[in-house]
């Protein structure tokens, strides 16, 4: 299963009805308010800014040293971040994304947080991703020395010449 970003999503791109009358106005981009030493995924959705076939090829955020940031992670045209809070306050933080066009877009995201500190301390999660690290030669050897050496008859992994093969289970 892949991971993905939480309900923490903002999505830039105007007004659709502002647009058509020629004006460019941008609605209020806010996350749902936190606490001090609180902490989650935040995401910003960049689809309604990205031309037809346009896609990211690198973002950042800033929190203004307010914050601290675990982890960034791209999932398609959404960027995301794993940030806690230090500072209480009405905070925008600033997210940027660079295109395969080599367009830069740029939004601030606003959050509240309470200077009430979160009953438990936020601690991220393992990054999106970070497993895949462990997949090296050294493991993919010892994964390969478990595997039996001729299909098993319930189905499932073998080893066949040192080429992980995989049988169905019969039905």
């Amino acid at each position: 299963m892949t991971w993905r970003p939480s309900a923490r999503i903002v999505r830039p791109g105007g007004c659709a009805t502002a647009n058509l009358r020629g004006m460019a106005l941008q609605p209020l981009l806010a996350w749902p308010d936190s606490n001090l030493n609180g902490g989650a995924d935040y995401s910003v959705d960049f689809s309604g800014l990205l031309a037809p076939g346009e896609t990211i090829q690198a973002f950042a955020f800033d929190t203004g040293g307010v914050g601290t940031q675990a982890w960034s992670y791209l999932s398609g045209t959404t960027a995301t971040a794993w940030l806690s809070w230090a500072q209480a306050g009405s905070i925008a933080v600033n997210v940027c994304a660079l295109s395969s066009s080599g367009a830069t877009y740029q939004v601030a995201v606003s959050i509240s947080v309470s200077a009430t500190p979160a009953l438990i301390a936020a601690s991220p999660p393992t990054a999106p991703g970070a497993d895949i690290s462990a997949v090296n030669s050294a493991t993919m050897t010892a994964w390969l020395a478990t595997l039996p050496t001729s299909a098993p008859a319930t189905g499932g992994w073998w080893n066949n010449a040192n080429i992980p093969s995989y049988k169905e289970p019969e039905s």
